[in-house]
C-alpha cells in the first residue's frame, strides 16, 4: 500500500502558490514586530516562528493534495522555533560567560557582567535566525523522507534557503522586509519541493 495518496496534477503552478503561502505566511512577522520592536535578541524567534507557522498552514493547503498525512506540517514552524530557539539560548549562554569573563578580567566585575549579558543576547539572536531555516527543514524531512525519495536536499533547501532570503529581506525596510524573506525562501524550497514530488517513492 502507498504512503501517498492519488497525487493531483503536478505543474508549476504548486510553485507559484508555494511563493505567495511563504510570503504572505511570513509577513506575519511584520505587524508582530512594530508592536514589539525591531529584529533583535530572543525576539527574532518571535517573529520568525509566528511567520512561519502562518506559512505551513498556507502551504498546507498547497501539499495535501499531494501527499497523505499533510497535516502535520502545520506545526513544523512553531517545533522549528523551539529548536531554533534552543539552540540559540545555549550559544548565547555559552558567549555571554565568556565575554563576561574576558571583559571583566580587563574592566572589574559589572562591566564584564554588562557586556557579557549584550554579547548573550546578540549571539542568541544570530544563532536563532541563522538556524531556524534549518531546523524547520529537518523537521519536515521527517515528513517528507516518508512520501518522496531524496528527501534530504529538502534540509539543505531550508538551511540555505533561509539564509539567502535573510539577506535579501536586509536590503528593504521592516514591512517589505519580511515578504520579500517569504518569497525568496519559498522559491528556493518550492522548487526543490516540485523536483522531490516528481521523484516519487516507487515512482518507476
Amino acid at each position: 500500500m502507498s504512503v501517498t495518496r492519488e497525487p493531483a496534477p503536478l505543474n508549476w503552478r504548486l510553485l507559484l502558490w508555494w511563493v505567495l503561502a511563504t510570503a504572505i505566511g511570513f509577513s506575519v512577522g511584520g505587524p508582530i514586530e512594530a508592536v514589539l520592536g525591531r529584529s533583535s535578541g530572543i525576539l527574532v524567534i518571535v517573529y520568525v516562528s509566528a511567520g512561519g507557522t502562518a506559512a505551513a498552514v498556507l502551504q498546507w493547503l498547497a501539499l495535501r493534495r499531494h501527499v497523505s498525512q499533510a497535516g502535520w506540517w502545520v506545526g513544523t514552524g512553531i517545533v522549528g522555533g523551539v529548536v531554533a530557539g534552543a539552540v540559540g539560548v545555549a550559544v548565547g549562554v555559552s558567549a555571554g560567560v565568556t565575554t563576561g569573563v574576558i571583559e571583566g578580567l580587563a574592566d572589574g566585575a559589572a562591566k564584564g557582567m554588562e557586556a557579557g549579558i549584550d554579547a548573550g543576547v546578540d549571539a542568541a539572536g544570530v544563532t536563532m535566525a541563522v538556524v531556524f531555516g534549518a531546523a524547520v527543514g529537518v523537521v519536515q524531512w521527517l515528513m517528507l523522507r516518508l512520501h518522496v525519495a531524496g528527501a534530504g536536499w529538502w534540509v539543505l533547501a531550508s538551511g540555505v534557503g533561509w539564509v539567502v532570503s535573510g539577506f535579501a529581506a536586509g536590503v528593504t525596510d521592516t514591512a517589505a522586509g519580511w515578504a520579500v524573506l517569504g518569497a525568496v525562501y519559498g522559491a528556493i524550497t518550492g522548487s526543490v519541493l516540485v523536483w522531490l514530488l516528481r521523484q516519487r517513492l516507487g515512482a518507476g
